[in-house]
């Protein structure tokens, strides 16, 4: 199981680093087709877009660790630990809960953008809004494991102190 989540975890990363390196690999084409060969490619304008959108949104969905989100925590940092747990186990529910609400509506949102596509590549817009769904699912179930694990790890350690002090 181990190999298998090694497996995964590189192949998730390689799909990120090939869609930013398509980016970059798409404005250095731009740029020297502009110019040097002075001879714009039109579909150099539309591509990086497209790309950059996917990369971005699949990077945040499966690439990102936690720590690397930005968070304001600075008022609860200055909470005694019960509420600093009890704060951070709601505001994750409450992401978890948001995410998963708001889901239904970006997939059916998604699956209606098939009937246009982009002006020059002819790329579906379905598949780029794809991406944005699964954003928003990736959000929802990092929210909610994110919760259950403070929760889990606030309840072994009281649970560690409670058999510590009989």
């Amino acid at each position: 199981m181990q190999r298998f989540r090694q497996f995964l975890h590189v192949f998730v990363d390689l799909i990120g680093v090939g869609a930013f390196i398509a980016v970059f690999a798409a404005i250095n084409v731009q740029v020297f087709m502009r110019y040097v060969a002075e001879h714009p490619v039109r579909w150099s304008e539309e591509f990086p877009t497209i790309a950059f959108s996917i990369a971005v949104l699949w990077s945040a969905s499966f690439m990102l660790k936690e720590a690397d989100h930005i968070s304001f925590d600075l008022v609860v940092d200055l909470l005694p630990d019960w509420a600093r747990r009890l704060t951070w186990i709601a505001a994750n529910a409450l992401i978890a809960a948001l995410f998963a609400a708001a889901l239904p509506a970006v997939i059916d949102f998604a699956l209606y953008m098939k009937v246009l596509s982009s002006p020059i590549l002819r790329i579906r817009y379905d598949f780029v809004f794809s991406f944005f769904a699964l954003f928003i699912a990736a959000s929802a179930v990092r929210g909610a494991y994110a919760a259950i694990r403070v929760a889990w790890d606030w309840r072994s350690r009281i649970r560690g102190g409670a058999k510590a002090s009989k």
